[in-house]
């Protein structure tokens, strides 16, 4: 095609006269010889080309005064052939080793991606699928990562004597480091079933091996909760975690857990933490969460907000607890608009039921979750 070309320039160069130069349009099929060929077919249409305006100039018969300016002329064409046809050699290979960084690149993002997938599966793995039978209460959960892994943890733990715990943490940062931090934390928790019957004194073990083990400026939030299902009763320490909310079915108050002292944990040596109480009773919503709930944010920058959470809690506490789970979802896109979160978001709501069963029942019952919930562990 490009040789056709040539001839179709020689012609209309031959018939314009020796006035009217087309010599231009000899840079067409030199430019399509190197780009579709290659360059030893740029160079060679090159001379092919200068071949045919000169012998086109030739036909018709007039000549330069000196055969000098002739000679200088077809240097000229020859050069600019030959300029457009390394030049653009030079581009195609700049082009081709270009291609070749982007499918590396391509194949190395989807390494990385499916290296990603591996760790959001076993992220999974490490949390409970479902949560436990505890007698008399209903537990809804939510669990979102903003990237493949993500930093949030819970976890349910049978007690001695027939009570729960319930953990919930949150590494700081996203990602993969924050997925490590979280494989970390949870190893440290199972390391230690000691200290799981006292909140204080878990978040003190925590504390402890975390300060060692995670590099400076990351920290864990965490709260544990201990909770026996015969009377209700609670027991809680915070480490700089988002305070739950206990909702009254009665009045519907919301109650902040107190979070008077504990830093978050992998900061300092020493910390201290305190151990509060208080009583789940029948019909009362306990909320834990993390800071994606509350801290997601609208297109314009503003927060879905603490105050808006505790509100939606206290209109929707009559629900059950799986109900109440799924329009605050609802809520919280209505409010973020659709697409992933900008942070990890994590929720588990507990409802108690009312406390119908005597107390030698709930302990049997609450015995035979604590055996199903070791099960499946």
């Amino acid at each position: 095609m490009a040789l056709v070309a040539s001839v179709v320039v020689f012609v209309a160069d031959d018939l314009s006269g020796s006035e009217l130069s087309l010599s231009l349009f000899y840079l067409v099929p030199v430019a399509a010889a190197t780009w579709f060929v290659g360059r030893r077919a740029g160079l060679a249409l090159s001379l092919v080309c200068t071949g045919g305006w000169l012998a086109a100039y030739w036909l018709n018969g007039r000549y330069f005064s000196h055969p000098a300016i002739l000679f200088w002329n077809v240097i000229v064409e020859l050069g600019v052939y030959v300029s457009l046809a390394l030049t653009l050699s030079l581009v195609q290979r700049g082009v081709a080793v270009e291609l070749g960084l982007v499918a590396e690149l391509k194949e190395t993002y989807g390494r990385l991606d499916r290296e990603l997938e591996q760790v959001r599966d076993i992220q999974r793995q490490l949390l409970p699928v479902e949560p436990p039978q505890i007698p008399g209460h209903r537990i809804a959960l939510h669990y979102v990562t903003s990237t493949r892994a993500g930093g949030d943890y819970y976890d349910f733990f049978a007690l001695p004597g027939g009570r729960f715990g319930l953990l919930i943490a949150d590494a700081s940062g996203h990602g993969t480091p924050a997925a490590v931090v979280m494989a970390m934390t949870r190893a440290l928790v199972h390391a230690a079933p000691e200290a799981l019957e006292s909140p204080v004194r878990l978040l003190a073990t925590l504390n402890r091996e975390l300060v060692h083990s995670i590099l400076r400026g990351q920290f864990v939030t965490a709260c544990y909760v201990t909770l026996d299902p015969a009377n209700g009763r609670l027991e809680y320490a915070l480490a700089g975690h988002n305070p739950p909310y206990l909702v009254r079915a009665g009045s519907g108050e919301a109650e902040a857990f107190e979070n008077l002292t504990g830093p978050p944990l992998g900061i300092m040596e020493g910390a201290s933490f305190s151990r509060h109480a208080s009583v789940l009773r029948p019909g009362d919503l306990l909320a834990l969460y993390t800071d994606g709930i509350t801290e997601a944010p609208r297109p314009d920058g503003a927060l879905f907000g603490d105050d808006r959470l505790r509100d939606f809690l206290v209109d929707h506490r009559e629900s059950e607890p799986e109900v109440i789970r799924d329009r605050l979802l609802a809520e919280i896109e209505a409010h973020t608009g659709p697409g992933a979160p900008a942070d990890d978001r994590t929720l588990v709501l507990v409802q108690a039921g009312p406390r119908a069963a005597t107390p030698a029942r709930s302990r049997a019952e609450a015995g035979a979750a604590q055996q199903r919930l070791g099960s499946r562990r």
